[in-house]
C-alpha cells in the first residue's frame, strides 16, 4: 500500500487533472465537431448549401415572377390579348401556349410595344394597324426581369409585353408556360368566368 502508483484515488486525480489540461478531452470543452460526434466540415457546409438551395428553391416556385396584366378579347373571344410582366430576378422565356383544353390555337405571337402604345386586339397580325405593335414568335423572345406596368411612370422606353392569341373557337382559358431560373412554371388565364 506504501506505493502511490498502485492507488485508484491518485489514478483518478491525475486522469481529472489531464482532462482539464486538454479542453477537447472533456465534455466541458469539447468544440462543435466533437458535440455532434466527429462529423467534419466539409459534411456540415454541405448540409448547409442543400438547406439554402431548398429554400431559393421554394422561394421561386412558391412566387412566380410572371404577373398577369391587361386581359382583352374580341366579342366573339376567338381573339384575345394578356399582357404580361415579370417581378422575377432574370429573363422569362415563354415556353408554350395553349387554349381551352390543352388545344393548340391557330396563331400566338408575342406584342413587343410600350407602355404609352399599348396593346392591340386583333385576329390578322399581318395588317397594316398590327405592324406597329412588334408581333414576333414568342419563342424568339423573352421578357426581361424587372418590366412592371406603372402607369404613373411609363414612357415611350418602357418595354411591355402581350400574349396575343387567335383560335378558331371560343377562347375560355389560356394556358402559359414559361421558364424561369432553370424552373419551369404554367399560369392559366380565364376568359368567361360567367
Amino acid at each position: 500500500m506504501g506505493n502511490d502508483k498502485d492507488n485508484p484515488e491518485l489514478k483518478r486525480e491525475k486522469m481529472r487533472q489531464e482532462e482539464l489540461k486538454s479542453p477537447s478531452g472533456s465534455f466541458h470543452g469539447r468544440n462543435l465537431a466533437d458535440l455532434v460526434g466527429g462529423v467534419n466540415w466539409k459534411f456540415t457546409g454541405i448540409v448547409f448549401l442543400v438547406i439554402i438551395i431548398g429554400g431559393v428553391y421554394f422561394l421561386l416556385k412558391f412566387n412566380p415572377p410572371l404577373e398577369i396584366g391587361t386581359i382583352a378579347s374580341s366579342e366573339d373571344n376567338k381573339s384575345v390579348v394578356i399582357g404580361i410582366n415579370n417581378n422575377g430576378f432574370c429573363d422569362v422565356k415563354i415556353l408554350d401556349v395553349s387554349v381551352n383544353n390543352n388545344e393548340k390555337p391557330l396563331e400566338t405571337k408575342l406584342q413587343v410595344s410600350n407602355a404609352l402604345q399599348g396593346f392591340i386586339l386583333t385576329d390578322d397580325f399581318k395588317s397594316e394597324e398590327a405592324k406597329a405593335y412588334g408581333f414576333t414568335n414568342i419563342k424568339e423572345v423573352v421578357i426581361k426581369a424587372g418590366t412592371s406596368s406603372n402607369e404613373e411612370t411609363s414612357s415611350k422606353d418602357d418595354e411591355i409585353y402581350g400574349v396575343s392569341v387567335i383560335y378558331k373557337e371560343e377562347i375560355n382559358n389560356v394556358y402559359i408556360e414559361y421558364s424561369h431560373f432553370g424552373m419551369t412554371f404554367n399560369d392559366t388565364v380565364y376568359f368567361n368566368n360567367y
